[in-house]
Parts: C-alpha cells; sequence; structure tokens
C-alpha cells in the first residue's frame, strides 16, 4: 500500500472552466477519505472532460444493509456513496443502442473503486471513449444542471414582481454573460419556480385546511385525514378520507385505481385520488391526496396514511408505469398485483415506435397480441414474432415491455380479479370533472370543500341506480289493458 497516493477533497464547482488547474485524472493507485469523495471526483473528471457518468453497479456495506438501506430505497433508506464498498463508475453512453437515434454508442469508458482499509482506492479504470466529448456544453448536461441560491431567490423576486419565465430566464442569461455560463436551462427555471408557486400557496392554505379537516372529524369521528408539514411551515402533503368513503372500502376494496395525471396539467392541482368500483360498476372514491412532488418518498407516505386508514390493503392496484409510483407500491404494499394501466402502455407504443416505417403493422400486430391472445404461450409467441419479424428483437421498450408483461398484459391477469379494470381511465375521468371546478385561483381549501361536493353528488347518483333497479324488478304489465304496476 506504499505505491497509494491520497487525493484530497475536490468539491465541483460548475462555474469553473477548468482551464487555470490542471485537470487530475482517474488512475490506479489514488485513493479517497470516502465513498462520497471518489464520486465527486469522478464527476468533476467528467464535467471537465465533456461526458456524463452513472453508476453501474455497487454494493452496500454490511451495517446498512441491516438498517434496510437499498438503492430503491427513500429518504433514511436510500443508497449514498458513504454506504457502498465498491462501485462502478461508467460513461452514459456504455452498452448498446437499443432505439434509432439513441446517443448510446457502447462506450467502454468506467471507473472502479473499493473501500479498503477505511480509504476508497481506484482499482482499474479505463477512459478512452468511442464519441466525442463535449466539455462546453458540461454545464447543461443532465447530472450537472442545478439552479445556484442567490439566482433562484432573484428569480422568485421576479416572478413576484410578475415578470414571465421567458422573460425571467432572459434575465439570467444576460446576468450570466451569455447562454455558455448558464448551468440550467428553461425548463428548469420554469420547473422550480412553479414549485416554489405551489409551496407558497400551500403555505397560506395549510393553516386553513388543517382547520377544516378538524370541524370534518369533530363532525364525524370517521373522517379521517393526516397532513405532512415542512420545517418552514409549509403543507407538503394530504390525504384524506370521509366516512362514507371508508365505508365503501369495506365491501369495494377489491381493486384500486391510483392516477396523478391532474397533477401535470395546466391547473397544477397536485390531486391524486384513490378509485374503486362499486356493484353497480359504478367510480367509487375511496379517498384522495395533495402531493406536493411526485417522488417515490411521497408516494410512500400517501400510501401508508391510505393503508392505515383502510386498516387493510387493496388486493389490487391500477396505475400507470411511473417507476417512483412502482417502487412506493413494492414498499407499502408487498404482495399486492399492482397491473400497469393498458391504454397508457399502447399510447407509449406509438411514442415510441411511431417513427417506425412499419409502425402501422406493428400497431394492428401489437394490438391483436394484446386483445386476442389470451393464452400465455400465444401471446408470447405473438410478441416475439412481432419483435422478429420487424427488428425490434434488441428495441428497449419493447423488450422491456416483454419483461414486465405479467403487469400488464390481459393473457397473465386472468388468473386474478380486476372488476374488469385494466387501465387508470376510471381516475382520468374523476379528474376530467374536477377540472370544470377548480382553476388557477383555487386554494386547496376551496377545492377540498368542491371535492366533498362531488362526493355527495356521486353518492345521490349511486341511489339513483339503486332506485332503478329496483323499480325495474317490480314492474308488471298487465296482459288485459297493457297498464303497468308497482308492488
Amino acid at each position: 500500500m506504499d505505491n497509494i497516493e491520497e487525493h484530497p477533497r475536490l468539491p465541483i464547482d460548475l462555474n469553473e472552466s477548468g482551464e487555470t488547474e490542471e485537470l487530475v485524472k482517474p488512475r490506479v493507485g489514488i485513493c479517497f477519505v470516502s465513498g462520497a469523495d471518489f464520486s465527486r471526483f469522478c464527476h468533476e473528471y467528467a464535467y471537465r472532460e465533456g461526458f456524463e457518468l452513472f453508476i453501474k453497479s455497487s454494493e452496500l456495506l454490511k451495517e446498512f444493509k441491516a438498517k434496510g438501506v437499498c438503492r430503491r430505497g427513500v429518504g433514511d433508506k436510500e443508497a449514498k456513496p458513504d454506504m457502498t464498498k465498491r462501485m462502478r463508475f461508467k460513461c452514459k453512453s456504455g452498452g448498446q443502442a437499443k432505439t434509432e437515434g439513441c446517443n448510446v454508442t457502447g462506450c467502454k469508458m468506467f471507473v472502479y473503486g473499493v473501500l479498503r482499509g477505511g480509504k476508497y482506492d481506484i482499482t482499474s479504470c479505463k477512459l478512452a471513449h468511442n464519441h466525442e466529448l463535449n466539455p462546453s456544453c458540461s454545464n447543461l448536461m443532465v447530472n450537472y444542471r442545478s439552479i445556484d441560491q442567490g439566482t433562484f431567490e432573484r428569480a422568485i423576486i421576479n416572478d413576484n414582481a410578475g415578470i414571465s419565465i421567458n422573460r425571467n430566464f432572459s434575465a439570467q442569461v444576460l446576468e450570466h454573460g451569455g447562454f455558455d455560463n448558464m448551468t440550467f436551462n428553461n425548463r428548469d427555471l420554469r420547473n422550480a419556480i412553479n414549485l416554489d408557486r405551489r409551496m407558497t400557496r400551500c403555505m397560506g392554505d395549510a393553516r386553513a385546511l388543517e382547520d377544516y379537516f378538524k370541524k370534518q372529524h369533530e363532525l364525524n369521528n370517521e373522517f379521517y385525514s393526516c397532513l405532512k408539514v415542512g420545517e418552514d411551515g409549509t403543507l407538503l402533503n394530504s390525504f384524506w378520507s370521509d366516512a362514507r368513503s371508508r365505508d365503501s372500502y369495506k365491501y369495494f376494496a377489491h381493486v384500486i385505481a391510483f392516477d396523478t395525471t391532474f397533477s401535470v396539467n395546466r391547473f397544477r392541482m397536485p390531486f391524486a385520488p384513490f378509485i374503486g368500483i362499486n356493484h353497480h360498476g359504478s367510480s367509487i372514491i375511496f379517498g384522495a391526496a395533495l402531493i406536493t412532488h411526485e417522488d417515490t418518498e411521497n408516494f410512500v407516505w400517501v400510501f401508508e396514511k391510505f393503508q392505515k386508514c383502510m386498516g387493510t390493503k387493496p388486493k389490487g392496484i391500477c396505475t400507470d408505469q411511473c417507476r417512483a409510483i412502482g417502487r412506493a407500491v413494492e414498499v407499502v404494499f408487498p404482495g399486492v398485483p399492482h397491473r400497469f394501466c393498458l391504454w397508457h402502455l399502447l399510447q407509449n407504443a406509438a411514442k415510441n415506435l411511431g417513427t417506425n416505417a412499419n409502425w402501422k403493422d406493428i400497431d394492428r400486430l401489437i394490438r391483436t397480441a394484446v386483445h386476442d391472445m389470451m393464452d400465455l404461450e400465444e401471446f408470447d409467441e405473438a410478441w416475439c414474432i412481432i419483435m422478429d419479424k420487424y427488428g425490434l428483437r434488441e428495441a428497449s421498450w419493447m423488450k422491456e415491455q416483454y419483461e414486465t408483461r405479467s403487469q400488464w398484459a390481459p393473457a397473465y391477469c386472468r388468473g386474478t380479479f380486476w372488476a374488469g379494470m385494466s387501465s387508470t381511465q376510471r381516475s382520468e375521468g374523476m379528474n376530467r370533472f374536477f377540472k370544470t371546478q377548480v382553476n388557477l385561483q383555487c386554494g386547496f381549501l376551496t377545492f377540498v370543500k368542491r371535492y366533498e361536493q362531488a362526493l355527495k353528488n356521486k353518492a345521490a347518483e349511486e341511489a339513483d341506480n339503486t332506485s332503478g333497479v329496483r323499480f325495474s324488478k317490480v314492474v308488471h304489465k298487465c296482459n288485459v289493458c297493457g297498464g303497468e304496476e308497482r308492488v
């Protein structure tokens, strides 16, 4: 170990050009104090060279494994570089190109580090690339885009003054001396400002919403609500369910649909309802959540509150293919059948394969395989024929869907009761209703009150359906006069 050179902590400054300091390249023999320093060093090198890295593989230390930390974990359970005993970084252009126009070039560049004797050693590396590097654009690569606190605060001030986001961004470009010096783009600024707007609105409505929920609980102690508030008093998440919804869940907890489409439209209301089906085939609402940000940690919180409120897990859940929702389902509802929305999947097929010259034929065959092949072997054979006939065996989308076919293909879902539900369109139908009830100026308290009114309307509709069924069974027609009589 005498030939090992220890490298100091090297923070990444995205505003430095790197011209005045000699670039230190990874090489066997360099060691670091921690995994965080090793990760920082590798990313700094990638930033100055003009490419992006990702962790291809890693291994956690035993003490963190024992605490439940994993790569899919969230919050305290999330794996971090300091918790690993080895890490292998690879160029993001590594692997094999699977779709037309893909940026993957099969690059073999990697850096491998191992924890030995309390220090992280680089034990092997290969720095050669098979593609062009672009250090002049490093500041706009996904790994390295960021908005510093001072810039963010000035952007919020401009937004509060009524300056549009496009003009706000143009002012930032001028202040930074041109696009070449920017470390974020227009979309990054728009997302940051929209999140701040939402948080600000939440801060004003949090107290009123909390008081409203308390009053509802006083009126009926079966009313359930829970709020998650940040350190600065802003409302992060909320979940609530009234007595009628909780009672309905006892009878119709077979399948639930969970969808957050309403949180990404122009109304920007982070609304996520839990939808079920009653004995009339009508949609019913078991509960609803307001989610500040769509990530695994927040979805885990919402699912945990839903399960605590209802007392039991659902027998099946249908969502879109959002990975954050998928990880949350695995954490909170282990063992519960999780089905992907079939409608979304077919829409994604057009997005991923629509540029193919034979797309119309591919689309027809995919729909035939999905809707007509109810035998497992027949479906697998039909899907493989499509991949082989049109050269899609290595297409990432086709391959990924085939690997997850047990979660969406009707042939694989036949053995589980889904109440006729194969998509989240019932949730989206409910969202369409709420779009007529709210606008950009609608606060959370107003929204929740209108939500309660919607539940009353749904209850009245269900009562009408029930009455219709009852009377339809007792109407008799007289054979003599032709009149009708209700018994």
